[in-house]
């Protein structure tokens, strides 16, 4: 903006084509072009104008939020000092002298441009920073979990309200303060930690603590705690982040849950052991019944029945007395000893014929079948794993019983035909209370049969498979020699 319309088009040209140039008469005009909403890059001002002088354009510039920042080249015909110095004063970002050289013009345009673009670069920048701060601080302030921030010097820069309601502090207690002033009585435990993570750069995760807080039920506060590395966009670490996260009700529940398992489990021995003596007595007076041989026929099977029934409700509770102990913990007993496996296998082929008079049981032995067994409890799988084939397989079929000597163990495969196991069966078969069915064949028991054979294989140190397919469905049992 210029008093001259010739300088002003002298101006336009020294700019040349790097520039969009608007001029204007007087300072008013511009004035008001500037309401408008468009800001430029640069205001080129002269100092003698109609009206409104060059220095008092300028003036009212600074004095408006909107404009105060825009660079201001003022054009003078004043050499004096004081004056120069009236210019700056006023706002002026730089002036030059007339007559001027429109190198020069263009040389101190490009210099303020740059400087706006660097100036609106750093404002934008910052705004954007303060934004993101902003959000940090919404995330927080509403964050469920106690979050704080520390320096170097274990210092709290920053802790949120969740974290204060779990220290039992007060959030202003934390800015400024180091971690000995603000919980002197964690400090000597976290110190070495914090510092620790710091100087390895590794974060320490998920550590449990307990945090006395006499207003609570218990009168502590269980938490998890995590700390990790805070690090600059060059990979210094300059601090470290702590997030406590409160798990007091998780914990009372685990522990609800325990206590009501084990008071179901142990609940649930006592009765299964109790239950055995009255079923001994009333196996022991069916069978002198039986030996009597002075029942009729009709009451003599009635007796025979109740022989069996006492044995198979002898059998589960049994299993039962096996799963509380597995699920207690104690794992279930083994006691390991001089075992021939092949006559444990031809003792159990043998009771279970007895039982299943019209059905064969094929017996394959090869190899060496002596090992440091409990024997006791592998007639316990072998009957199970017997007894299920012939329940499971058709009754003209017969049921196949492989043992195996190999150099550092002994495998049993027991295979019947029959109908497959489904898939989705087959993956929870040893599981604890569940059992297979297959076409018309409604499951008996309690479902623990295989669990526990599971579980006196794992005793062993070996394992138990199976495999069922349209042509047969096969139980693999394998054996390590010694499980001292």
């Amino acid at each position: 903006m210029d008093d001259s319309a010739s300088e002003a088009r002298l101006i336009k040209t020294a700019l040349g084509t790097g520039f969009q140039v608007e001029t204007f008469p007087d300072g008013a005009a511009m004035l008001e072009w500037l309401h408008s909403g468009r800001a430029p890059d640069v205001v080129v001002l002269d100092w003698e104008m109609p009206g409104m002088s060059g220095p008092e354009v300028c003036q009212f510039l600074r004095a408006q939020r909107e404009t105060q920042a825009l660079p201001v080249l003022m054009l003078t015909a004043h050499g004096r000092p004081e004056d120069l110095v009236q210019g700056l004063r006023a706002g002026a970002n730089d002036y030059v002298a007339k007559p001027f050289r429109t190198e020069e013009v263009r040389a101190r345009v490009d210099a303020l441009a740059r400087t706006k673009r660097l100036v609106d670069d750093a404002r934008r920048t910052s705004q954007e920073k303060a934004e993101v701060f902003a959000q940090l601080d919404a995330l927080l302030t509403s964050s469920p979990v106690g979050l704080s921030l520390l320096d170097r010097d274990l210092r709290f820069v920053r802790a949120n309200q969740r974290m204060a309601t779990l220290d039992g502090l007060s959030v202003d207690a934390y800015p400024g303060r180091t971690l000995a002033q603000v919980l002197p009585r964690y400090a000597a435990q976290l110190e070495p930690l914090l510092r620790r993570v710091m100087e390895t750069g590794e974060a320490a995760e998920e550590l449990g603590f307990t945090l006395e807080h006499p207003d609570t039920p218990g009168g502590a506060v269980y938490v998890m705690a995590s700390y990790h590395p805070v690090r600059t966009a060059r990979g210094e670490v300059v601090g470290v982040g702590s997030v406590l996260v409160d798990v007091t009700r998780h914990k009372q529940a685990e522990a609800e849950l325990r206590a009501s398992a084990e008071f179901r489990e142990r609940f649930l021995g006592i009765v299964g052991h109790d239950l055995r003596n009255p079923l001994n007595s009333i196996r022991m007076g069916a069978s002198f019944l039986v030996a009597s041989e002075q029942l009729p026929p009709p009451l003599e099977r009635t007796a025979s029945r109740i022989i069996n029934s006492t044995d198979r409700m002898t059998r589960m509770i049994t299993e039962l007395l096996d799963f509380t102990r597995s699920r207690l913990g104690s794992g279930i007993p083994l006691t390991p000893g001089a075992t021939d496996l092949g006559l444990v296998a031809r003792q159990v082929v043998e009771e279970l014929e007895l039982a299943h008079p019209n059905r064969t049981v094929k017996v394959t032995s090869t190899g060496p079948l002596t090992g440091h067994w409990d024997a006791d409890r592998l007639a316990q799988v072998l009957s199970n794993l017997v007894g299920n084939a012939l329940q499971y397989s058709p009754a003209e079929s017969t049921v196949e019983l492989v043992l195996a000597g190999e150099a550092d163990q002994a495998v049993v495969r027991v295979s019947n035909p029959g109908e497959p196991i489904a898939p989705e069966e087959l993956e929870q078969l040893f599981h604890p209370f569940q059992r297979a069915r297959t076409g018309a064949h409604v499951p008996s028991g309690l479902g623990l049969g295989l669990f526990i054979s599971d579980q006196i294989a794992r005793g062993h140190r070996g394992s138990l498979s199976v495999t069922s397919d349209t042509k047969e469905t096969v139980f693999t049992l394998t054996l390590p020699r010694d499980v001292t």
